[in-house]
């Protein structure tokens, strides 16, 4: 089967639990699809342990002000198919990813600079052989 092929799901649920799971995607900004298929691969392939990696997520909750949350809300309206959790962890693993290309980059210039900086050794060692050389 391609890996892009669709195929229909059809199952009846609770009327209390098709309302919740109606409130839930209009909430988050997702499709019935789109939430059934997140619901089914949690389920088939645990978030805890996928390819033997520890994949435990943890909360991280903060408020905005009004005017950014209306802004990001309509950012996402421009922008079908990517949810307020996509978009704020695109937001953060880019600025980390930048700032530990950054760190690298200055570590990487650090140790160059160390590099081409004489050892203290190597100077007295010059220094004695000019006083040799003076002296003979």
């Amino acid at each position: 089967m391609p890996e892009n092929e669709k195929k229909g799901i059809t199952v009846k649920v609770d009327a209390q639990l098709h309302a919740e799971v109606r409130a839930y995607i209009e909430a988050h900004g997702i499709t019935m699809a789109d939430f059934v298929s997140r619901a089914l691969d949690s389920e088939l392939h645990p978030p805890q342990m996928r390819g033997g990696v520890n994949m435990a997520n943890r909360t991280l909750a903060f408020q905005v002000p009004e005017e950014l949350f209306d802004r990001i809300k309509d950012y996402l309206n421009r922008h079908p198919g990517l949810t307020q959790k996509q978009f704020i962890l695109g937001l953060i693993v880019t600025e980390l990813d930048r700032d530990m290309q950054q760190t690298n980059e200055v570590n990487q210039q650090s140790e160059e600079t160390e590099d081409e900086e004489p050892d203290e050794d190597e100077e007295l060692d010059e220094d004695e052989e000019e006083s040799m050389d003076m002296s003979m």
